[in-house]
């Protein structure tokens, strides 16, 4: 596609990146993730080949982009504490002021539990788990390989686990 044609379709892919962003993200998001995607498909832009590759490929980028934008507020556990307003009244509409405080308590306690890890296995299970990191990733990051990082994920989960069933046991 050349530039002529790009700048020509521009407006109808800016519009169905947003459209597809706005779906799962709030509004500024959304407008955020579609200024995204128009930069990478103009770096595309002379590999596509009409405006049918061009916006389906705008469909997939903004669906992937505001994955990533999800992921990357659910660092914390927390589905109450320091959450986006719009997330904070969903997850309210359900629970019950006992629910709530119920939640909050056996997060609070899966926190401390958490920190009884020792060091390296609480950093593996805190990238994977509330990152949203790979394995792959993980291992590259801290400098250790792929199967000391499966091995660290296993050992905190099973010793998580078995707080967990200590817990519900009392």
């Amino acid at each position: 596609m050349t530039q002529s044609e790009f700048e020509a379709l521009s407006i109808q892919l800016h519009a169905k990146a947003h459209n597809v962003a706005r779906r799962m993200l709030p509004a500024d998001d959304a407008d955020d993730a579609a200024g995204d995607v128009m930069l990478s498909l103009w770096t595309l832009h002379d590999q596509l080949k009409d405006s049918g590759h061009a916006m389906k490929l705008a469909t997939v980028i903004a669906q992937r982009l505001s994955i990533d934008i999800l992921r990357k507020r659910k660092k914390r556990l927390s589905i109450f504490a320091d959450a986006d307003k719009e997330m904070n009244q969903f997850a309210c509409q359900w629970a019950s002021p006992s629910e709530r405080i119920e939640l909050e308590d056996d997060e609070k306690w899966l926190l401390r539990q958490m920190e009884k890890l020792p060091p390296r296995e609480m950093q593996v299970l805190k990238m994977r788990q509330m990152e949203h990191r790979s394995n792959e990733e993980i291992a590259r990051l801290l400098g250790i390989g792929n199967a000391s990082v499966r091995v660290m994920l296993s050992n905190a989960r099973k010793k998580l686990f078995n707080e967990i069933k200590k817990k519900n046991r009392q």
